[in-house]
């Protein structure tokens, strides 16, 4: 990506099977769900596929389990990559051993 022009954060959370990529795929519509950039489209010459996308997910466990393609597959346009890095938190919920929840944390860099 050779210029940065928009980040937006995102938080998502699976509140009962701790599934990293449930949750990793509910903050990235969090992240997105607020946005409209009409301007992008100039920006990238009418051809939105040549948007770039980068998602950086934190996930507090098993982040090589997250489906990246999984991911990737909610941002409707763009050249879009994704990294996953130890993140988030894992609390408990209901009681102390059962059902805790996790939460993934996403930023998401748009550009060109």
């Amino acid at each position: 990506m050779q210029q940065v022009l928009f980040i937006e954060l995102g938080m998502g959370a699976d509140l009962h099977g701790q599934d990293p990529t449930k949750a990793a795929i509910r903050a990235v519509h969090d992240a997105i769900g607020r946005n409209y950039l009409p301007g992008m489209r100039a920006l990238v010459e009418q051809d939105p596929s040549r948007m770039k996308v980068n998602v950086r997910v934190g996930v507090p466990t098993e982040p090589e389990a997250v489906d990246r393609e999984a991911v990737r597959a909610v941002l409707p346009y763009g050249e879009v990559t994704v990294e996953v890095d130890c993140g988030g938190l894992l609390t408990p919920g209901r009681t102390a051993d059962q059902d805790a929840i996790l939460v993934a944390v996403v930023a998401i860099e748009v550009g060109t």
